[in-house]
């Protein structure tokens, strides 16, 4: 093991990143089968419904309670235990005997998950001050793979080895990743002392009211990525029901996201140069053109150029967003990450059951883009009223 003031290798910086695509995926794994998983629980469909909302309320939950841990307690040692119980977690999905079982297990996954948002600010203290940025770049790329590929890889997995495989396949790469950070990371990584938990938690609240750009921008990111979800929820039920495809192609379809990452460093250069909102703003844009291209242009053609545009813009908002946040108190990053990202994903929780509701009531894609469109226009709206403030306050 390396001594508390070596820095990382680049070997280990890279390999960080893909620990935090393998942990990332499996919250996105149950989306691209949940027709499956429909289909093995032909009369739990209430439980079935709740399964994508459960895992991002679990990620939600563990943002809030389990990242404020690391300001007190041994970073290693809290990083391997949360990996631990997200490999039991995955274990238990493939075993469930229920949907309402599988709802349980899915809620205990997405916790566990968040153990990504703790080696994001570790690899950041550990690596060298001149390419800390770098650094952090690399390791969130790997975030935000992981959040597009594991649609994908549950999607491909699910066509040939069903939904049980799928979830078997995301306990193994857990496992394999278990024994890489037991490797790359050190012994001691203690955090800097005079946290304490309950302060800390306490705190969240106090910086949520004297921090309104916090406020806006973690409003509107729930907001779009609740419109987001919309779609990655309902597109296999509809892939199925419209011309009768799989998870397979469900989870190509989601490999098209991967190209969205590229999007990330072009958006953050943009915001160091014009400012955020701008960023945020064509971000928007681009989501609502893409509902409506996903509206009209009703072809696979349509469906493909609809997820380039919205995946494109929800990344191009999500690092305007973060922009914003990290630059307003550098001494309290990790509670506004735990109030920005638990936030957007109980945004990302009610759109996942907002999906499978409206697509159980009507089959109706019509009504699936209007949603999906609907909130995107809330969030242009936030978006459009946080340029106002701002101009106001300015002048």
């Amino acid at each position: 093991m390396r001594t508390e003031n070596q820095a990382l290798s680049s070997a280990s910086i890279l390999m960080l990143a893909m620990i935090c695509c393998i942990v990332v995926a499996n919250i996105y794994f149950n989306q691209s089968v949940l027709n499956l998983i429909a289909a093995a629980f032909p009369h739990e469909w209430a439980a079935v419904s709740l399964i994508p909302m459960a895992t991002q309320l679990g990620y939600a939950a563990g943002l809030f309670f389990l990242i404020p841990l690391g300001d007190y307690i041994e970073l290693q040692r809290l990083i391997l235990r949360q990996t631990q119980v997200l490999f039991l977690a995955l274990i238990g999905m493939m075993l469930a005997p229920t949907a309402a079982v599988l709802v349980c297990f899915s809620f205990l996954t997405g916790m566990a998950a968040t153990v990504a948002q703790q080696i994001v600010p570790l690899a950041a203290s550990l690596s060298k001050i001149a390419s800390r940025g770098k650094t952090v770049g690399i390791v969130m790329s790997g975030v935000l793979a992981g959040i597009l590929a594991g649609r994908a890889i549950g999607g491909l997995i699910g066509h040939y080895f069903d939904w049980r495989g799928v979830f078997l396949s995301g306990a193994i790469m857990t496992l394999l990743a278990l024994f890489f950070i037991a490797r790359i990371l050190p012994s001691q990584s203690l955090p800097t002392p005079g946290f304490h938990y309950l302060k800390v938690l306490r705190s969240l609240g106090g910086l949520w009211k004297s921090e309104p750009q916090l406020r806006d921008a973690t409003l509107t990111q729930a907001m779009l990525f609740a419109s987001f979800s919309i779609l990655w929820t309902v597109l296999p039920f509809w892939l199925s029901h419209r011309y009768d495809y799989g998870a397979g192609v469900a989870g190509t379809l989601a490999a098209l996201g991967l190209i969205g990452i590229l999007c990330a460093p072009l958006a953050g250069s943009f915001s160091d140069r014009q400012g955020p909102l701008r960023m945020v703003m064509f971000g928007v844009l681009l989501m609502l053109l893409a509902w409506i291209v996903l509206w009209v242009w009703n072809s696979m053609t349509g469906l493909v150029v609809g997820i380039l545009l919205l995946d494109a813009g929800e990344q191009c908002v999500l690092i305007a967003n973060q922009h914003t946040i990290y630059s307003l108190r550098p001494d309290a990053r990790n509670r506004l990450n735990t109030l920005f990202m638990s936030i957007m994903f109980m945004g990302g929780a009610g759109g996942s059951l907002s999906a499978t509701w409206l697509w159980q009531a009507a089959h109706s894609w019509t009504l699936i883009a209007s949603a999906g469109g609907g909130l995107a226009m809330m969030g242009m709206l936030m978006a459009v009223r946080r340029r106002y403030t701002r101009s106001q306050a300015g002048t």
